[in-house]
């Protein structure tokens, strides 16, 4: 695989990461409304359900999902009903805003919550699945040798760069949350932004 392949496809992994999207605008919000700690454990959950997705992208099993009807209608399904159980939780809570920056450990189970949340979300989510599978084959060439590992190579480079995107976005997001967690209609603002992203998404992956 060339260098001017991997530059190229590196220019266009940043255009499309940053492009606000469902993911993005979750891990924003949750940064914001819980701190840095739950957004980076909500990144950390996206990143493995990236990685997930790569996996089955690399050994064929997302063409079979796409091109079977019943199953990309299952996984469809599945994914829109956790994204309304999840806008439903949301909605049950009172006050969005709360922190909580103390140590992370392996018995954490808010933080681990989170991460499940965000690999859930991303597993879930067949139009990963069809991302992977749009974007993926105009870089790879079978001139350029093994298949699988040019999909693993271009794999680490789109999940490293979104890792650090998202790390950053989430680190200035979470400074805003002392000017907002004792602002009321901020914190309706953001409580029904969540439950508008879940629902949106939930019915989008319906209906599309």
């Amino acid at each position: 695989m060339s260098t001017e392949v991997l530059y190229t496809f590196f220019i266009t992994c940043f255009l499309l990461i940053i492009t606000p999207g469902p993911d993005l605008l979750y891990v924003v919000s949750q940064s914001i409304t819980r701190g840095k700690k739950y957004g980076y454990a909500v990144v950390i959950g996206q990143m493995g359900g990236l990685l997930f997705h790569l996996s089955l992208f690399a050994f064929g099993v997302s063409a079979l999902i796409i091109n079977s009807a019943f199953a990309l209608k299952a996984v469809k399904i599945f994914g829109a009903l956790y994204l309304f159980w999840l806008s439903y939780k949301v909605y049950q809570e009172e006050n969005v805003i709360t922190i909580d920056d103390s140590p992370t450990t392996k018995s954490d189970k808010s933080f681990m919550g989170f991460v499940r949340k965000g690999l859930f979300m991303n597993i879930l989510n067949p139009k990963v699945m069809m991302f992977f599978l749009a974007l993926f084959p105009g870089f790879i060439s079978e001139a350029a040798g093994n298949i699988k590992q040019q999909v693993f190579v271009l794999g680490s480079v789109f999940i490293t760069e979104a890792l650090v995107i998202f790390l950053i976005i989430c680190t200035i997001a979470a400074q805003l949350t002392e000017f907002m967690k004792n602002n009321k209609i901020i914190n309706v603002f953001l409580k029904w932004l969540q439950i508008i992203i879940f629902s949106g998404l939930g019915v989008f992956l319906l209906v599309s």
